[in-house]
């Protein structure tokens, strides 16, 4: 090679331990946050990822539900008296086919629950406005390639 020929970029060296250490450690605290807020809106894991699809995008049949949280329809059937029987659901005819219904957070749901949520968005926010453009692309790229490392690994 001469002197005047670019060279290739060079991964940076890989950063293994510490790294994925961090990663297993914020894994770690997503997790004890999701206990954390189970308890504290009397919700079951399975539930809080109904309520999670519910609030984030609307009311589902609970076809829908099951399908898109991976489970059978019967045991998306039991989350959901649970969640109806603890005032945090209701089921409402389907506006369009009277043999459905929809699944529909409660009205004080979305609020309660984000009194306990925004401590870690008003954190995160302060975390991602102190990063400098280049570092939130940086974090941005680890993460979406995060992402699809978990997809493959599902198979999604």
């Amino acid at each position: 090679m001469t002197a005047n020929q670019p060279t290739e970029p060079q991964p940076a060296a890989p950063v293994d331990g510490p790294l994925r250490d961090r990663l297993r450690n914020l894994t770690r605290r997503q997790q004890r946050f999701e206990r954390y807020l189970g308890r504290q809106m009397h919700v079951d894991p399975a539930g809080l990822a109904v309520m999670d699809r519910l609030v984030s995008a609307g009311p589902a049949t609970p076809s829908e539900l099951a399908r898109e949280l991976s489970t059978s329809t019967a045991a998306m059937t039991l989350v959901i008296d649970r969640l109806a029987d603890g005032g945090h659901v209701s089921r409402r005819p389907h506006p369009s086919d009277r043999r459905k219904v929809l699944v529909t957070p409660a009205e004080h749901w979305e609020q309660a629950a984000f009194e306990h949520v925004e401590p870690l968005v008003v954190g995160i926010e302060e975390i991602t406005e102190s990063m400098t453009a280049e570092e939130q692309a940086t974090v941005a790229a680890f993460l979406e390639r995060a992402v699809a490392a978990y997809d493959r690994a599902t198979k999604a």
